[in-house]
């Protein structure tokens, strides 16, 4: 129960467990995203990442905890409610339609309005100017990054009030994952939240406001971005330091 007076986060997951069938993954997860914040999460392969992400979202059902967003409980609410509400959530891999243009994919993402509102459009093309003048193209012509802008901009479409991105450079150029990095700044500076997951560790929480460390499938630190960046023991366990 909150407290009265106590101020409200836009997200907030207390005691979280979820897995796949038998397999828990996650055991007792706690993490607040607050209005307008960068928050990543970082870890080893197997941690438990994307298990949080795809239950956060909807698209796996926890067994145990609470998930509120704006005050609301979504505990275990589908994909499509929860978009509704204000939640957007682009996955690592098959986060595009290859065979659908750049226009038809970010026409795909307000699969939930009679239309796309033209200034939604125009702002996308704003944060993603490459997208401008590949409006016709279809997607799976498209290099890696341009994918990767292709699948945010959709996810922007709703002008959502928190954007989840699963490694959002994954396998892209250094290049490429830089300017993902800054449209990311670019969105959050809009006064979306964004909760990112990200191998890249170093480079996400340079723009983070908030980072924490997910490994086998519990949350084990958190602090500011900067901290854990400045933290010896956290640089050499995960973010690859002497």
């Amino acid at each position: 129960m909150r407290t009265s007076g106590a101020s409200m986060s836009l997200l907030s997951i207390r005691g979280i467990e979820s897995g796949y069938g038998d397999m828990q993954v996650l055991h007792g997860i706690d993490l607040d995203v607050e209005p307008g914040e960068i928050v990543t999460i970082i870890g080893p392969n197997g941690a438990g990442k994307s298990t949080l992400m795809k239950t956060i979202f909807g698209l796996l059902k926890p067994t145990k905890g609470r998930i509120e967003f704006e005050g609301r409980e979504i505990t275990g609410l589908s994909a499509d409610r929860v978009v509704r509400l204000g939640l957007a959530y682009v996955p690592q891999v098959e986060n595009v339609f290859p065979s659908l243009t750049v226009r038809e994919n970010l026409e795909m993402g307000a699969f939930i309005a009679a239309r796309v509102p033209r200034e939604r459009l125009d702002r996308i093309y704003e944060l993603f100017p490459p997208l401008m003048t590949r409006k016709r193209m279809r997607v799976g012509r498209m290099s890696g990054g341009e994918r990767q802008m292709v699948a945010m901009g959709r996810a922007l479409v709703l002008d959502p009030r928190l954007l989840m991105l699963d490694e959002p450079s994954a396998a892209l150029a250094p290049n490429l994952t830089a300017t993902i990095f800054e449209r990311i700044l670019a969105i959050n500076e809009t006064g979306t939240a964004i909760l990112i997951v990200e191998q890249n560790a170093k480079e996400s929480l340079r723009l983070s406001h908030r980072g924490c460390v997910l490994a086998a499938g519990v949350k084990c630190f958190e602090d500011s971005g900067p901290a854990i960046l400045a933290n010896e023991n956290i640089g050499r366990l995960y973010l690859g330091g002497e």
